[in-house]
């Protein structure tokens, strides 16, 4: 049994979906690594934000790609994509974990866990939309 693989996206057409769901993604990304910027102060947190800031932009990169094949139908502009999404998404779920365990709920803390919590669910949706539209753009895996 493979992933599943959409024919539309929002009722659109799959590479107009693609371009919504990487727009989206650049936003809510650009948001989560400036709502990072609260952690900073030790050592270790400091190392942990730059990290962050550090994936995160590689992410925007990667979603910018996404918008550029939506014209220039390239396949590995969103497998560039398909990779960041999973580090990201890994390393959003040990910092959110960080976050909770180290500075509880309270405050500010809180939005930022909430604001990371809400794209990650979003980070999944995403990444199955874009893997969709990468099979479409001629990408293969070994599932084929």
């Amino acid at each position: 049994m493979g992933l599943p693989v959409f024919s539309k996206c929002c009722c659109l057409e799959l590479k107009w979906g693609a371009l919504i769901v990487a727009i989206v993604d650049l936003i809510f990304c650009g948001s989560a690594a400036g709502h990072s910027a609260i952690i900073r102060g030790r050592d270790l947190l400091n190392i942990l934000w730059y990290v962050a800031v550090l994936l995160h932009l590689a992410h925007i990169i990667a979603c910018i790609l996404v918008i550029v094949s939506v014209w220039v139908p390239k396949k590995e502009f969103p497998c560039v994509y398909l990779i960041t999404a999973l580090i990201r998404f890994i390393f959003d779920i040990i910092f959110v974990i960080f976050i909770i365990i180290e500075f509880g709920f309270e405050g500010d803390y809180l939005i930022t866990a909430i604001i990371i919590l809400i794209y990650i669910a979003l980070t999944v949706y995403f990444w199955l939309v874009i893997y969709s539209y990468y099979r479409k753009c001629g990408g293969h895996t070994p599932a084929d």
